[in-house]
């Protein structure tokens, strides 16, 4: 048995139990003068990596990890580390890690903006999910794909994230979530892109997905129509937005980057632009994909109205923002990220989105996006899988590849001509050290004059 699988036998499967002891541990080791918050993260996920609709990998990650912030004689220290799972070896590198960081921080210059968190309110948050049972997994994925180039990486489990500070707060959230990242491929070197994921396995949805994917592939097996550069009336799946939604936090709505000037909505904080009157958009953690606390132990509300028809209403503020600008905090962590991402249900129906396109573009997926200029909030981006031409409602050929620049002022604004009543629920799939929490609720949006450069 190598060491990973030993670490992982022996991890107490409690995770709470062991987040509460570290926390009560490590808070005793403390000295009068000094303060502190801690984060942890941990998870018990089943993975499994396909390619040609066969199991190319598939195994299991048990973790935890802690993230502790010190505070002593107006200076600010923050460090991390691994965890083993064994309570009492974990108790040892912490208290070494404590007499490293006094050492460390005695050499800091002080912090002008320092905020010790005072919140010493509790929580406990707990999600449960209807994950498919290990031993079917393989059949439940692949048999209805077994005929098709499917390729991806498919991931379920329990996510746990803890939070707690010496003023008395403790918080524990706990959720169980799936998440199938797949694509479908021709000979071609076209493909179809999806993302499954949720609390509930579906197996009808799941299915239904597939047999859409199928049909989008006999589109893609035709000759693609180039897209000459001008304006389209276009129609963005919700599939697509999701990636349109990470631009509202980065250059996005924390207040350090409005008062800074960096923010990409400085225009809509000031009035000069607008968004859609149908456009809404919340902070919302009762979706369930991630906590509502901070690393600090600082609660957010279950949830923000940050626009509300096309108007700011709130901006993501942390505490130490507050302290620096006086605006009052709001349970935003230090990056003053959005999280949870909700935008609001509108009138179209998505079964009618084709028809409602008339003569346009259908966009499934983006790629490579990036600020093209963030202080007019423009974004450019490639299409990619299955971007289909639409003629009076019919879909009549895969387009080739293009490039799209485009105002996130107009795309909300000017040019959002309706919002779909359904909303998909998106859960991060990034796993880059640890499988992250968080996601969004999206509609999909028919825009027009949507510009399309290259």
């Amino acid at each position: 048995m190598s060491c990973d699988q030993e670490m992982m036998c022996e991890m107490d499967s409690d995770f709470k139990w062991h987040f509460e002891s570290l926390a009560d541990f490590f808070f005793d080791e403390l000295l009068p003068t000094e303060q502190a918050s801690l984060s942890y993260d941990a998870e018990d996920t089943y993975f499994l990596r396909m390619n040609h609709a066969k199991v190319r990998q598939n195994g299991f990650v048990k973790q935890a990890a802690i993230s502790i912030t010190l505070y002593k004689n107006k200076k600010t220290y923050r460090f991390a580390h691994g965890l083993s799972g064994r309570l009492e070896q974990d108790k040892e590198t912490l208290a070494a890690a404590l007499e490293n960081a006094r050492s460390i921080i005695a050499q800091l210059p002080e912090d002008p903006y320092q905020s010790i968190p005072t919140a010493s309110d509790d929580s406990e948050t707990i999600y449960d999910g209807a994950l498919l049972s290990q031993e079917i997994i393989e059949k439940t994925l692949l048999e209805p794909v077994s005929d098709l180039d499917f390729a991806g990486l498919f991931s379920q489990g329990m996510i746990c994230r803890g939070a707690a500070n010496t003023a008395g707060a403790r918080h524990w959230f706990q959720t169980k979530t799936f998440t199938l990242d797949y694509s479908i491929w021709l000979k071609n070197g076209r493909a179809v892109k999806g993302l499954y994921a949720g609390r509930d396995w579906q197996q009808a949805e799941y299915e239904k997905r597939i047999a859409d994917a199928r049909q989008s592939l006999q589109v893609l097996a035709l000759e693609p129509k180039k897209i000459e550069p001008g304006k389209y009336r276009v129609f963005i799946a919700a599939d697509a937005l999701v990636d349109v939604v990470e631009f509202f936090s980065w250059n996005g709505f924390g207040e350090r980057g409005m008062q800074q000037g960096e923010s990409a909505y400085l225009a809509l904080k000031e009035g000069r632009e607008h968004f859609a009157d149908s456009f809404n958009l919340t902070q919302d953690f009762s979706i369930g994909v991630e906590p509502s606390f901070n690393s600090e132990g600082e609660s957010a509300p279950e949830k923000l109205t940050v626009i509300e028809k096309g108007k700011l209403i709130h901006t993501i503020v942390s505490s130490r923002s507050e302290k620096q600008y006086g605006t009052k905090a709001n349970g935003a962590d230090s990056s003053e990220g959005f999280r949870s991402e909700a935008i609001g249900a509108g009138a179209l129906a998505e079964a009618d989105a084709l028809k409602e396109l008339g003569t346009g573009i259908y966009i499934s997926n983006f790629h490579y996006l990036n600020w093209s200029d963030p202080a007019t909030a423009r974004v450019t981006g490639m299409t990619r899988f299955a971007c289909l031409w639409v003629e009076n409602g019919k879909v009549t050929a895969p387009i080739a590849d293009m490039r799209w620049d485009e105002s996130l002022y107009n795309m909300f604004g000017a040019n959002l001509l309706a919002l779909t009543k359904e909303r998909k629920l998106f859960v991060e799939t990034s796993t880059y050290e640890e499988r992250a929490v968080g996601g969004c609720l999206l509609p999909g949006i028919l825009v027009k004059d949507f510009n399309c450069t290259l």
